[in-house]
């Protein structure tokens, strides 16, 4: 298996949006009994704003938009494809287990005969 990925280290240049508080052990957890720290009040806001917010008309929003109806609308139809193969394949399944049946009896059938020939012959 690969080795875990905090084995690797940091790119170059790589910082933290957020450093962490300095009530962190070395493991990174809080110790227990501790509560997390407090986020910044505009921090929470900012997060409840962009949740919040009206869709924009910009054209990379409507680009987005039309991307997901296109892939939605690709998705279905893959979905319906695949139904009907489904559909088609248990047709498939039960029209050759019909013919196993079949050919199970008529085998049935050719040993019968087989065996009843043998004791005609033996008759003669």
């Amino acid at each position: 298996p690969p080795p875990h990925a905090l084995m690797h280290p940091l790119p170059p240049g790589f910082a933290y949006a957020h450093p962490p508080p300095g009530d962190y052990t070395v493991g990174g957890m809080l110790p227990p009994g501790q509560p997390p720290p407090q986020s910044q009040p505009g921090e929470a806001q900012s997060t409840n704003q962009a949740a919040n917010r009206p869709l924009s008309n910009s054209k990379r929003a409507e680009q987005n938009r039309k991307a997901q109806r296109a892939f939605r609308e690709r998705r279905d139809q893959h979905v319906k494809a695949l139904e009907s193969r489904s559909q088609l394949l248990d047709a498939a399944l039960a029209s050759a287990d019909e013919a196993n049946r079949r050919w199970e009896e008529c085998r049935a059938l050719v040993d019968q005969l087989r065996v009843e020939n043998a004791a005609l012959r033996a008759h003669l």
